[in-house]
Formats: structure tokens, C-alpha cells, sequence
């Protein structure tokens, strides 16, 4: 799904200015933004964390960096395992950027992502050595990066997307380094331990996609973590990516956040998207009626959250990507879409309205 491998990529994706909006549509969001506009921002309105994802290249982006400032309480920081390019051969730039940047400004910095396989470089997915030695080496990565800013990044995406849509296991590279799911998932269960070992204040999350339309997925989720509680291994919450679309329906996501919610875990809504084009119909045209039944899904999120998930496992919500120009779904899978709050000139769109009404409700 996210298939970042080099970091640089993804901070440079805004600079790339792709928008799928045409300018009559923008008129339209910009007429609707008149009469809904206020003062109200993201954070002052929400009774919990609210973060986004941009890369330190929104600094250079006046209108974005401005709503960025302005709007989120949370920074989830990108810690893809490409940062580690050749063995013990780490980039930090982006990571010391933002520890850096929250010395100065009130914000909560959420890493992400410690092990997962399609943020991994090719020397990690063809590991050469034995399984002892491919468990030295991650445990090497993991304890580096939490141990560099330790106490500063207050929580961390350990593991991401171990489970298939029909919630078995799934078969990547790391899962061929072991005999058995069994073995594997002890494997699993160390990489949280190693990580609370190197700083044993942060905060530790499961992170995975499809709960809401998964019930395989969510019941394999819930599982895997009421092992690790009854193992003893150091667990506190659940990442709930929710890259959805206007289809995905309301009675999944409440589903989802009942299950989630029951485990007594923080309960991170981690990506938040919604494709205004499931079908990827290259001739849509991507009209006012879409960005409104847009808003509507973003304001059902936010208010379902807030009514079902208890405030003492509200971790916050995180929209993933930060304008329709640097969106993973337009910038890397090239699809004509605008899923994000913010359009490619960093104007509010009707999404960004959905978002704050469900804050208030």
C-alpha cells in the first residue's frame, strides 16, 4: 500500500503540483469555504490530538506550512526502514529535523514505521545471513532510531501490516525468514520488546489498514494484541490506517472502532484518506456532489471516533498525506483522485469542514 521506499520521494511528491481539481471546482470550493470559513482550526476544535504527515519540505511551502502550523497538534515522523540504506548506515535528516523543529513548537511527534516491509531497502529484503543474524540486525535498527530521540518522539508504529485481507499472515520477505507463523510472530513480539527496552517511556502501536472492511482482518488484529497483553509484551495501542473511499460504509467503521476500542488500547486513527475515485475511472470528473459526499465521510469519522473510542484511548486522528498534490494515491499510484482536506494549493476543501464538524459533534 505505501510503498515508500526512499523517503525523499514522499517529502518531495507536493513539489510535483499534480491537481486532479479542475479550476471551475475550485471555484466552487472556494465559494463554499466562504460561507462555512471561521476562525476555528483542526486543534482547537478537536478534544484530542490531531496530526498530519508532510515532510520538513513544508517549510518552504508559505500557504502549507501556515495551515500546518495552525491546524495539527501531532507530527507522525517517517521512519521507513529505507532510512537505514546499508547496514548501520542511517540518514536521520528528516527524523533530527522534526525533534529539532518541536523544541520550538507545541506539537506531539508519532514515529513511524520501525518494521515493515514494503518501507524496507533491498538489502533488508534479501538478508544474506541466518535468521539470529536477521534478528540482530532489525533489533540493531529498531534500538537505534527509538534510543536517538529518546523521551522527544513520544510514541512509535513498531510493526506495520503483518495480516492479509482474510486475516491470515502474510507471506513477506521477513515472514520467509522463519520456519513457521509461530516463530514469526515471536519474532514480532521481540521487535516491541526491543523497542521498549530502548526507551521505555514511548508509547507502542500495532499499525494496519482495511479494519474497517476486514473482519478477517480486525478479529487477526485484536488477536495478535491480546496475546502480546497476556505474553507481557509492552503494547499500547492500535493504528487504524483508514485509507478509505466514499464506499467504505459507516457500519464498518463503527464496527471497527467498537472492536478496537474493547481491547482497552489507544486507538490511533493513523492515515486518514477518503479516494473520491474507488474505481479509477481515468475519465471522472471530480465534481462539487463528490467533494461533498467527501466531507460528509471525513465528518463521520471524526464524530464516530469521538462518540465510540473512550477519551483515555484516544490517541488522536492523523490525516495521511497533506494536499491532493503530494497524496500517495495521486502523486505515486498516478490515479486521478483528491483524497486529502487540503487541495494542491493548500485551499480548504469541503473534506477539511467534514473533519472539524465531526470534531464538534
Amino acid at each position: 500500500m505505501l510503498t515508500l521506499i526512499v523517503i525523499t520521494g514522499l517529502m518531495t511528491a507536493c513539489d510535483q503540483q499534480i491537481d486532479p481539481i479542475k479550476e471551475s471546482t475550485e471555484t466552487n470550493i472556494a465559494s463554499a469555504a466562504r460561507t462555512a470559513d471561521t476562525n476555528a482550526t483542526l486543534k482547537s476544535t478537536a478534544t484530542f490530538p490531531i496530526g498530519a504527515t508532510p515532510g520538513s519540505w513544508i517549510s518552504k511551502k508559505t500557504k502549507g506550512y501556515q495551515m500546518f502550523e495552525s491546524n495539527f497538534s501531532s507530527k507522525t515522523v517517517h521512519a521507513y526502514m529505507s532510512i537505514e540504506s546499508a547496514e548501520n548506515k542511517f540518514n536521520f535528516q528528516e527524523i533530527d529535523y522534526w525533534v529539532k523543529w518541536a523544541e520550538s513548537n507545541p506539537i506531539r511527534l508519532h514515529g513511524h514505521c520501525l518494521v515493515f516491509h514494503t518501507g524496507a531497502p533491498d538489502w533488508m529484503l534479501q538478508y544474506k545471513g541466518t535468521t539470529a543474524q536477521f534478528e540482530q540486525m532489525i533489533k540493531n535498527h529498531i534500538q537505534t532510531i527509538v534510543s536517538r530521540h529518546k523521551g522527544k518522539i513520544k510514541s512509535w508504529d513498531v510493526y506495520n501490516e503483518v495480516f492479509t485481507s482474510k486475516g491470515g499472515i502474510d507471506q513477506t520477505a521477513f515472514r520467509k525468514m522463519y520456519s513457521s507463523d509461530e516463530d514469526y510472530m515471536k519474532f514480532i513480539k521481540r521487535c516491541f520488546q526491543w523497542a521498549h527496552e530502548a526507551d521505555p517511556k514511548a508509547q507502542l502501536f500495532y499499525n494496519d489498514y482495511s479494519l474497517e472492511n476486514s473482519q478477517a482482518k480486525l478479529d487477526a488484529v485484536i488477536k495478535m494484541v491480546e496475546d502480546f497483553k497476556r505474553s507481557g509484551v509492552q503494547i499500547d495501542g492500535i493504528g487504524s490506517q483508514m485509507h478509505i473511499n466514499l464506499n467504505t460504509s459507516e457500519a464498518g467503521i463503527r464496527n471497527s472502532f467498537l472492536k478496537l476500542a474493547a481491547t482497552g488500547l489507544l486507538v490511533h486513527v493513523s492515515e486518514l484518506d477518503v479516494a473520491l475515485n474507488p474505481s479509477n475511472d481515468a475519465n471522472l470528473e471530480i465534481n462539487q456532489q463528490l467533494l461533498n459526499a467527501q466531507r460528509s465521510k471525513y465528518q463521520s469519522v471524526a464524530s464516530l471516533y469521538k462518540q465510540i473510542i473512550p477519551g483515555r484511548l484516544q490517541h488522536g486522528i492523523t490525516v495521511w498525506d497533506f494536499s491532493d498534490a503530494d497524496s500517495w494515491i495521486v502523486a505515486q499510484k498516478k490515479k486521478k483522485d483528491a483524497p486529502c482536506i487540503f487541495d494542491a494549493n493548500y485551499n480548504k476543501k469541503p473534506a477539511f469542514y467534514g473533519i472539524l464538524d465531526g470534531l464538534k459533534n
